[in-house]
């Protein structure tokens, strides 16, 4: 094997030029897999990062109409939920997590002298693992604030921003709807969000939904809520338990979806992945087509090659090599050329990534210094499939040429 290593090196050093040449299409091929798809790749996971910050899985459901059908009957009724309604979806088997979504938006809001329009969220405890509404300082609502209806809010980071400064806000006291409220906590910015329920959730304030029925809205009527089914693809399963527990307790069929809206985040991302994966997949075709013409370029190379050293590869056999040396002597001069220009590629290709790597960095898009998994499988079964192309069918026809007509050709 160190014989045929050598013998390699031997011929790629005496067609240099031709190789470096012919393998430049590889190189470029390689180049613009790596780099398109793992720009890609990046761009993928940052939109999927910032579509997901308004919660990784949820589903609204509302109030609609009950239409009634029935022959001598004309009409239709308004469905009015309550917070038990909201209670027994959360009890059902197929949900996580389920809160009332009250939302009351530019709500004035006072802090000493500051009066700032807001969006004010009536929410449960639940909500802060359903909505990704983290705290950065104090905490969020705990289920006794929800229980005894207690006058607190949590802030996004603009809300507290606009509304103290560079004053502290935990422990503070706003006002909203002349009922005062004390800041239990402050949450972690999102930044620029693609999703979001009213204004950005960095300008939402969010009290318990209790509080806000008594205080705020005056009724006893939950127009909508949210609900995280405990598989996130399995959201439409979760929709249709809710609105058959919803219509024992109101009297309407759970097939007449107008008697509860409902409205999935998972169909919405299925077809933002969708358009991702696809644009990804294009690129690796593209990038792997390019390579495959390199690979042509290569195999009519080495083609040239075996033409021009028919008289040698006559004579090897004349003294004794066999059909398997020569179509491994032929096929490895390939391997060697095509694998130098794809790892010289794959090489130019991250040191693409890395130089724009800032630009996006402005944009809050972090491009990843090496690709995927996924990225990385790709490349590596295009590369696989370059060499197979360059280097077998030279190969075969080394092998299988004749000693007689082979040293004939001296």
């Amino acid at each position: 094997m160190a014989d045929l290593w050598l013998e390699t090196l031997r011929s790629l050093r005496a067609h240099a030029l031709r190789f470096v040449l012919t393998s430049l299409g590889v190189a470029w091929g390689a180049l613009l897999l790596t780099f398109l798809s793992a720009q890609t790749g990046g761009v993928r996971r940052h939109f999927m990062r910032e579509i997901e910050e308004v919660g990784p899985k949820i589903v609204y459901m509302g109030a609609g109409i009950v239409l009634d059908d029935r022959v001598g009957a004309r009409g239709a009724r308004r469905v009015e939920l309550e917070a038990e309604d909201v209670e027994r979806v959360e009890a059902l088997a197929s949900v996580d997590a389920a809160t009332p979504n009250l939302l009351l938006r530019n709500e004035p809001i006072r802090r000493g002298r500051r009066s700032k329009l807001l969006n004010v969220a009536g929410y449960d405890h639940d909500a802060g693992s359903m909505r990704n509404l983290v705290a950065a300082e104090g905490r969020f609502l705990s289920p006794l604030d929800v229980e005894r209806g207690a006058r607190v809010a949590f802030l996004g980071p603009e809300a507290r921003r606009r509304l103290f400064g560079a004053e502290p806000a935990v422990g503070g006291r706003i006002a909203i709807a002349s009922q005062l409220f004390t800041v239990i906590g402050v949450g972690v910015s999102k930044g620029e969000q693609l999703t979001n329920v009213g204004n950005p959730d960095d300008q939402l304030v969010v009290v318990p939904y209790t509080t806000a029925l008594r205080w705020l809205e005056h009724t006893d009527v939950v127009r909508e809520f949210m609900l995280a089914p405990r598989v996130r693809e399995q959201g439409g399963e979760s929709i249709r338990h809710a609105r058959t527990v919803v219509g024992l307790h109101h009297g309407f069929d759970p097939s007449q979806s107008t008697a509860l809206w409902s409205a999935d985040m998972w169909d919405v991302l299925k077809l933002i992945y969708g358009m991702f994966y696809a644009l990804q997949g294009f690129f690796v075709v593209a990038g792997t087509i390019t390579l495959l013409v390199g690979a042509v370029g290569v195999m009519n190379i080495m083609l040239v090659v075996v033409g021009e050293r028919t008289s040698e590869v006559g004579l090897r056999k004349a003294l004794g090599a066999r059909g398997r040396d020569i179509f491994l002597q032929f096929l490895l001069e390939a391997l060697a050329v095509a694998g130098l220009a794809s790892a010289l590629g794959v090489g130019g290709g991250l040191l693409a990534l890395r130089a724009v790597a800032p630009a996006f960095a402005k944009g809050g898009i972090a491009l990843p210094a090496t690709p995927d998994a996924l990225t990385i499988g790709a490349i590596a079964g295009a590369l696989v499939l370059v060499a197979l192309v360059a280097g077998v069918a030279p190969a075969v026809r080394a092998a299988r040429i004749p000693p007689a007509e082979a040293l004939r050709s001296y």
